[in-house]
């Protein structure tokens, strides 16, 4: 129990001000309900014995949809499903985005402008819409092909911010200290400038991943998700399919949008604080 007060106040103190520490007290509720679901759920996954429309009660916190089923139930499932979705479809996209722009920010030269291209190329073409067409060309679209889309699709952004930085610390006087002790352009680039842009990086991370769980959302909503998973962008599509607002069934609109909300305002919250404290580490070193 001491260890993780300990580990608990060490990553509250990474945040500065309010903000920060408001965002990851947020991000831990939903890593919470992500890896307990099953537990804090009051009925199983899909269960269906209720009547149908039944509004909020003590019985139900969030009521019960068209089929039955306990809303409440249905949203903490949903969660383990939106939260893995953006959690590991932003780490992808993340290698990837790092990974081009440190090359083509410390590079240069024809490098650079091929990389480029091919980032100005796909940004021609709205994430979303190309999401759509790849999708409804798979012959299934389980979780794996939902990440694996969204990640692959969604670094073009991070790239350019991240060549930015890196096209930054390359004048540094450390970087001409170690060419000049013989390291290689590998050696420099992932040893040397990676570690002075991971609060950049990790700012950009906690934005691909709030537009990763939106891009979920916006393809379940689609009809192009995994039906046989339980999400947010599902409920919201069942909700939207079954005329819950002709219904008044707010409680079956409501929750997974101020779900998605909440997980992507505390994630903006997160990427706030870490560049206030990048940039007052910054300003401390130059001073």
């Amino acid at each position: 129990m001491q260890t993780m007060l300990r580990m608990l106040k060490a990553s509250g103190s990474a945040f500065p001000g309010a903000k920060g520490k408001i965002g990851l007290a947020i991000f831990i509720v939903f890593t919470v309900i992500a890896l307990f679901g099953s537990v804090l759920a009051p009925y199983p996954k899909n269960f269906i014995g209720f009547d149908s429309w039944l509004a909020p009660s003590f019985a139900h916190w969030l009521g019960t949809d068209s089929y039955g089923q306990d809303v409440l139930s249905q949203m903490i499932y949903g969660t383990s499903t939106s939260f893995w979705v953006g959690i590991i479809a932003g780490l992808i996209t993340t290698v990837i985005g790092v990974t081009v722009g440190v090359i083509s920010g410390f590079k240069g030269g024809w490098i650079e402008e091929s990389l480029m291209r091919v980032v100005d190329l796909f940004l021609i073409i709205p994430t979303l819409a190309l999401m759509i067409i790849l999708a409804s060309f798979l012959p299934s679209m389980g979780i794996g092909s939902t990440i694996l889309i969204i990640g692959c699709l969604s670094w073009l952004y991070m790239a350019r911010s991240i060549r930015s930085q890196t096209m930054s610390e390359r004048q540094s006087g450390y970087v001409e200290a170690a060419r000049m002790v013989g390291m290689k352009d590998t050696e420099i680039m992932f040893r040397e400038i990676l570690p002075n842009i991971i609060p950049v990086i990790l700012a950009n991370q906690v934005l691909v991943t709030t537009q990763a769980v939106l891009a979920e959302a916006g393809l379940s909503f689609l009809g192009l998700g995994d039906p046989t998973n339980v999400s947010w962008g599902t409920i919201l599509a069942l909700a939207n399919a079954n005329n819950a607002v002709m219904f008044h069934a707010w409680w079956w609109i409501l929750p997974p949008g101020l779900a998605i909300a909440c997980f992507c305002f505390g994630f903006i919250l997160i990427g706030n604080g870490i560049l206030e404290k990048y940039r007052a580490n910054r300003g401390n070193a130059a001073l």
